[in-house]
C-alpha cells in the first residue's frame, strides 16, 4: 500500500484509534517491557510510527530525561500525540516518511530506535532497516513489534473458500506480512550484529464479522480490501466471505479473530 494512502487513512481516524487500537496496545506493553529489561543508559531515543503515543508514554515514563524524537506519517495522529505531551519540551514529534527520512539524518545518532505495530507498513523494510542501522550509535538497538503471517488467518481462509463458491481466482486481501526468520535476516543484511526475535498469538472475539471489519477500519486500516475490483462483484465478495466466516468459526463467543505478533530486538556491534 503507498505510504500516501496509510498516511490519509490513519490521520482519519485519529480520533478513534485508541478505543479499537486493542492488540496494538497490548504490543506496545510487551515492546515496552523488553526494552526496559534490555537497555540501560538512552541519552536519545527516535520512535518511528508513534501514532497517538501509546508506547511514547511507556518509554517517557522510563527514559524522562532522553532527548526524543518521534516520527508518524500521518497528520492527525501527529497532532493528536502532541497534544497528549504538550508540556513535554523534550520530545520532539515530526510528520515523517521514515523510509526517506532515515536516509536524510545525521549517522550515529541515537542509541535506541523502537517501534510498535508500524513496520508491516514498510514498502521497502531492508533498505529501511539499514537506515536504522546508520542512524544508531555503536552499541545502539533497534526494538520493534510488528504482526506475523498468521493474523488475520480466519479472514483469509473465508475469502479463499468465497472465491471457491462463486468461482473466481483467489486474491490477496491485505497486507502480506514478514515472518520473524525474514525479519532476522533482513536486519542482519542491515549490519545488526546479533538479532533475536519471538512471536505469539493472541485471539480476539467480535460479535459478528462486520464488527470486526468495522473495528479494523477504525484505526485506519483495511482487513478486506485489495488493489483491485469494485463495484457488484466486490459486493458479492464480501458478502459470502462473511457467510463463510461465520458458517466456519462462528459459534456462542461470536467470530475469532487471530494475531500473530511479532516482535524484534537487534543489536550494532
Amino acid at each position: 500500500m503507498a505510504n500516501e494512502l496509510v498516511s490519509k487513512r490513519f490521520s482519519a481516524k485519529a480520533a478513534t484509534y485508541d478505543q479499537y487500537a486493542v492488540v496494538q496496545q497490548e504490543m506496545a506493553s510487551i515492546l515496552a517491557k523488553s526494552i526496559f529489561s534490555g537497555t540501560r543508559q538512552v541519552q536519545s531515543l527516535l520512535e518511528i510510527g508513534s501514532g497517538t503515543g501509546g508506547l511514547t508514554w511507556l518509554l517517557r515514563a522510563q527514559f524522562p530525561l532522553c532527548e526524543y524524537v518521534a516520527l508518524d506519517i500521518a497528520p492527525g495522529m501527529v497532532k493528536q500525540a502532541r497534544e497528549r505531551f504538550r508540556e513535554d519540551t523534550r520530545i520532539r514529534f515530526e510528520l515523517a516518511d521514515v523510509e526517506r527520512w532515515v536516509w536524510e539524518e545525521r549517522s550515529e545518532t541515537y542509541d535506541l530506535a523502537a517501534s510498535s505495530a508500524c513496520f508491516q507498513w514498510l514498502q521497502q523494510p531492508a533498505r529501511t532497516a539499514a537506515g536504522l542501522y546508520k542512524l544508531l550509535r555503536p552499541g545502539g538497538q533497534l526494538f520493534f513489534s510488528t504482526f506475523g503471517p498468521g493474523t488475520f488467518q480466519e479472514l483469509h481462509r473465508s475469502f479463499d473458500s468465497a472465491y471457491r463458491l462463486l468461482d473466481r481466482p483467489p486474491e490477496r486481501h491485505g497486507l502480506s506480512y514478514l515472518t520473524p526468520e525474514q525479519w532476522r535476516d533482513i536486519c542482519l543484511g542491515a549490519g545488526f550484529a546479533s538479532v533475536e526475535s519471538e512471536r505469539t498469538r493472541r485471539t480476539l472475539y467480535y460479535p459478528d464479522v462486520r464488527s470486526f471489519l468495522q473495528a479494523v477500519k477504525a484505526i485506519g486500516a483495511n482487513a478486506g480490501g485489495k488493489s483491485s475490483g469494485t463495484g457488484l462483484g466486490q459486493r458479492r465478495l464480501l458478502t459470502a466471505m462473511m457467510a463463510e466466516y461465520q458458517r466456519l468459526y462462528g459459534d456462542e463467543r461470536g467470530v475469532p479473530v487471530t494475531y500473530e505478533l511479532v516482535f524484534i530486538r537487534a543489536k550494532k556491534a
